[in-house]
């Protein structure tokens, strides 16, 4: 049985290693609030040889190394120890908050449209809220995919048309959150007004990880159906089916961070509504692939 005084010893080596990695992210870009995801992709970033792997003694560091992908593991239990033992702020890292959740801009701009931003990662709303305030934009966060209950909310917001831009992962599970939501809206319901919605998927797509580098790594797989999807829709751009990329990525990534992202975004469909060939029709044939 492993001497509990050795492994607190560990435990504090191992999280004061990463108060210095989230202190270095805030030095680097200035935000003092991001995901354990965002810090994961900030590690593997570093070039700096300095992730302790401890040995059997009390404190002792046998050697240190640059941050692997495999020791992402246990980076959920380095930020708890982190957490409690005051290297690591408790409001720095942002968790995911269950169920779903709409935050409605306090002004509507006067345009003769709507827009939303809906993603499957609620962690990340507090970044993005900010920016959908700033555009008048209402932000929408669900568990994986929109319930029967988030549709019928977003019909009883359509006054007028909507633009949805769509944010999550790349990854058998999530690349064809887009798709998946233009169709739950455009399925038969008992609304009297039928919705004017249009969706466009913003990120992650597959010409944007290679565009920021952003490093593919292991994930969760999802069914047969969507890992063979998955595969097609990678193969022309040459990355791996195996892999996925992450939002949080754009933390480390885009300059500005995932906001930074998001209200580029903004500022372009803020102002232009025209080019409608960009976004998911809902009377579209179903297809496979989200559009690029």
């Amino acid at each position: 049985m492993a001497d509990p005084f050795v492994e607190t010893e560990t435990d504090r080596t191992k999280s004061k290693w990463l108060g210095k990695v989230y202190h270095d992210f805030v030095k680097e870009f200035g935000r003092p609030s991001t995901t354990l995801r965002a810090l994961f992709y900030y590690a593997l970033k570093r070039k700096d040889s300095d992730y302790p792997i401890c040995g059997g003694f009390v404190g002792e560091i046998r050697i240190t190394r640059p941050y692997h992908e495999t020791d992402g593991q246990k980076l959920p239990k380095w930020m708890a120890k982190a957490r409690k033992l005051g290297f690591i702020p408790a409001y720095a890292i942002l968790d995911e908050i269950p169920g779903e959740h709409i935050f409605e801009p306090e002004t509507l701009p006067e345009m003769p449209y709507s827009i939303e931003v809906w993603l499957n990662k609620s962690a990340l709303s507090p970044l993005l809220y900010p920016v959908c305030q700033k555009y008048g934009a209402t932000l929408v966060s669900v568990n994986e995919k929109a319930s029967d209950d988030a549709i019928k909310s977003l019909r009883a917001r359509c006054r007028k048309p909507t633009i949805i831009l769509c944010l999550s992962d790349l990854s058998p599970g999530s690349a064809f959150f887009c798709r998946d939501l233009a169709l739950e809206i455009a399925m038969p319901s008992p609304s009297t007004v039928d919705a004017d919605v249009k969706l466009k998927c913003i990120g992650l797509k597959p010409q944007q990880i290679l565009d920021l580098k952003i490093p593919m790594v292991s994930g969760s797989s999802g069914s047969k159906q969507d890992n063979d999807n998955f595969k097609r829709y990678l193969k022309s751009h040459s990355l791996e089916p195996r892999k996925i990329a992450e939002l949080d990525a754009l933390e480390v990534f885009f300059p500005g961070g995932i906001a930074g992202f998001l209200d580029k975004c903004l500022s372009k469909y803020a102002c232009n509504f025209e080019n409608e060939n960009e976004f998911w029709q809902l009377d579209l044939e179903k297809g496979i692939f989200p559009k690029d």
